[in-house]
């Protein structure tokens, strides 16, 4: 099967309402009966303006979850093998932005500022990869560019229990408490270094899982 053509690339980081509407009824079915999940400090993010929200990745879950979570759409990175079939022509309008490759790029970070600009949020895992172990890892210098550049609000997100859930490698979910903590939003400067606000973000994001 092949991927998506070009021709759909004016959906990258828009989604389809009444298709995102679904998939907010289905994700209370599966993250509220199945995982029992628990959303901690949802008044931080802003109901007006655009942001991006920076969370630890450690399962397959984490982008859906992120999604149901927040009351309006959000965009969001996968990579190319995802969108295949009728999978990817569903995540494509729900929101998802394909990775030019394996690791975010300079092109990619090209959309995710454009993304922003356009006046949507944006998901972001500022480790760059699911980690493997379940264990916070470093984050990668990319956010901190795309915050320089847009100027919005970045949302520390944690999850926790979702690695246990839907581990990488794995192929079946397993039930479990679920619980999402949402930090106040930060701002940074223009000044700073983007490896230094990549793991200023990274920082609060290990706060949030304590």
């Amino acid at each position: 099967m092949k991927l998506l053509s070009k021709k759909s690339e004016h959906f990258h980081g828009e989604s389809n309402k009444i298709l995102w509407m679904a998939a907010k009824i289905l994700g209370f079915l599966i993250f509220k009966i199945t995982f029992h999940l628990e959303i901690r400090g949802k008044e931080n993010i802003p109901r007006t303006g655009n942001f991006i929200i920076a969370s630890n990745h450690a399962s397959f879950l984490d982008p859906p979850l992120i999604g149901y979570v927040c009351d309006k759409p959000i965009a969001y990175f996968t990579k190319q093998e995802q969108l295949v079939g009728l999978f990817g022509w569903l995540i494509m309008r729900l929101g998802a932005i394909p990775l030019s490759k394996t690791s975010m790029g300079t092109s990619d970070i090209r959309s995710a500022i454009g993304v922003i600009k356009r006046g949507k949020s944006l998901l972001m895992f500022p480790e760059g990869t699911r980690s493997r172990t379940g264990k916070l890892l470093p984050g990668k210098p990319g956010i901190g560019l795309i915050v320089t550049r847009t100027n919005v609000p970045v949302i520390p997100v944690h999850i926790k229990g979702s690695f246990r859930a839907l581990p990488p490698y794995s192929y079946f979910i397993r039930p479990g408490k679920i619980i999402i903590n949402i930090g106040r939003a930060c701002f940074y400067s223009g000044n700073q270094k983007y490896q230094e606000i990549a793991d200023q973000i990274m920082q609060k994001i290990s706060e949030l899982s304590e």
